[in-house]
């Protein structure tokens, strides 16, 4: 009597505690990452068949996909393809023996450094000089180019200042509206002005 007495109590705790990992809210069994748009899904242990959907903000489905989840899993996705903006991470459990749920989250796509464009800015100071400034250099290594108004170069050099530098360029014989000036910085970044 006694052993049947202890089986029983062994089969109650075993099936109490199934119980409670199912009972478990679904954002406590759901972390969510969201950084240098990479986002990292981590499911923990017990949640079963889940669904995972990538929304746009006006609700469109642009991912979606099924895990089921036996053991602790990261699902990892790369936002950096997506245009800029909000979007939301819709997770889904449930099953033909639980009540479904559902669990939705921010996330967002940044702007990256790297896709940044680069800042420069030309001033002509009178008709015969003209001003350049550059600013938010990663890594030093600035090209400047003078062309003229046939397309032909006429000034070519190469800056290594760190960060920023402005400098000033005297033109004879050529009047600064007939000069395009591209600058273009170490990461390939360029702008005409």
């Amino acid at each position: 009597m006694k052993k049947i007495l202890t089986m029983t109590l062994i089969a109650t705790l075993g099936l109490g505690g199934y119980a409670n990992a199912t009972n478990e809210n679904l954002e406590a069994l759901t972390e969510v990452k969201n950084s240098n748009n990479k986002v990292k899904v981590i499911l923990k242990e017990g949640l079963g068949k889940v669904r995972l959907e990538v929304l746009d903000v006006k609700g469109q489905k642009l991912h979606q996909q099924t895990v089921f989840v036996k053991n602790d899993v990261m699902v990892p996705y790369d936002l950096s393809e997506l245009p800029v903006g909000h979007y939301q991470l819709k997770i889904e459990t449930g099953s033909k023996f639980t009540s479904p749920e559902t669990a939705t989250f921010a996330i967002e796509r940044k702007l990256t450094k790297a896709e940044l464009p680069l800042v420069a800015f030309r001033k002509d100071l009178d008709q015969e000089a003209l001003k350049i400034t550059v600013l938010g250099l990663d890594s030093p290594g600035v090209r400047v180019q003078l062309f003229d108004k046939n397309g032909r170069e006429i000034f070519e050099e190469k800056i290594d200042q760190p960060e920023a530098f402005t400098k000033v360029y005297h033109l004879q014989n050529m009047k600064t509206q007939d000069v395009k000036v591209p600058v273009t910085d170490a990461r390939g970044r360029q702008k005409i002005m």
